[in-house]
């Protein structure tokens, strides 16, 4: 329990350094198991967090406060808000998911870092993939890993 503590602070200070790295205003998805998104915009003064290990706690200005069980949610994906438009809706995904022995990415644009981490934060595998590409995870142990690339962050499942 420790270590899943420690692996949820860690995600957490990772977003809230991303947020706190600039004063753009940052935009918050959480892509929820049945296919739902919510979008927060989030600024400075807003606070992303865990809670109890089971919840995500995201507390907004405009929107309040919403906490979200981890169990329900799919994909966090954050993206800094800036006076250009993006294609917020290019996503990655990860399927299948849960997996037992590989995984493929789906929507990488290019040639991208992709890092694989345990939930009590350890690196434990950093490969640079393309778009479509299989990943060989049979050598994870069975567990929750939080998979980064240089846009998102997904959840994936090992069995």
């Amino acid at each position: 329990m420790k270590f899943l503590r420690q692996g949820f602070l860690l995600l957490a200070l990772t977003l809230g350094l991303a947020f706190q790295s600039t004063a753009q205003p940052t935009q918050v998805i959480v892509t929820m198991t049945d296919g739902s998104e919510l979008v927060y915009n989030m600024s400075e003064a807003d606070r992303l967090y865990f809670e109890d290990n089971t919840n995500l706690v995201i507390e907004t200005g405009n929107k309040g406060t919403a906490r979200i069980a981890l169990s329900a949610i799919r994909k966090i994906s954050c993206t800094e808000i800036t006076g250009q438009p993006e294609n917020l809706t290019a996503a990655v995904s990860l399927m299948p998911n849960p997996a037992h022995d590989a995984v493929k990415l789906i929507g990488i644009d290019g040639v991208q870092t992709v890092n694989i981490y345990a939930i009590d934060g350890r690196l434990m595998q950093s490969f640079v993939a393309t778009a479509d590409q299989t990943i060989d995870i049979s050598g994870l142990p069975i567990g929750l890993y939080l998979v980064r690339t240089q846009s998102t962050t997904l959840k994936m499942i090992k069995l």
